[in-house]
């Protein structure tokens, strides 16, 4: 694949949440012209500490964020563990139904334990 011939990219119309908004004209080719929103982190509590440096430890991260391609009319929420964990692609539905069975989850596991005796 050959560079494009002029020096800068025409804008592409960015989604509403994109981080870039300014339509990716920095990007080299027109494919790499992609909307990617804010990054979420959520913080894995239970398991063990990983190693970000020489002697440092952090917590892994459950991290996500929305991207869609220029030119596509499908947003995705992309979603990975760690730094280089391989990414889940989800639908915005199928990210609602997962949403709604952690939701559900997670209420039935508080509701139990709302039953429980005193330790």
């Amino acid at each position: 694949m050959t560079a494009p011939s002029s020096s800068t990219l025409p804008a592409v119309a960015c989604a509403p949440w994109c981080v870039d908004g300014s339509g990716h004209t920095d990007a080299v080719f027109p494919e790499d012209q992609v909307c990617r929103g804010e990054t979420v982190e959520v913080e894995l509590t239970r398991q063990p500490l990983v190693e970000a440096g020489e002697d440092e430890w952090v917590r892994d991260v459950v991290r996500f964020y929305l991207l869609r391609h220029a030119g596509a009319l499908m947003t995705t929420i992309e979603m990975y563990r760690g730094d280089l964990g391989e990414t889940v692609s989800l639908a915005v539905g199928e990210a609602e139904a997962l949403g709604d069975a952690l939701l559900r989850a997670v209420q039935q596991a508080r509701a139990g334990a709302a039953t429980l005796p005193p330790a």
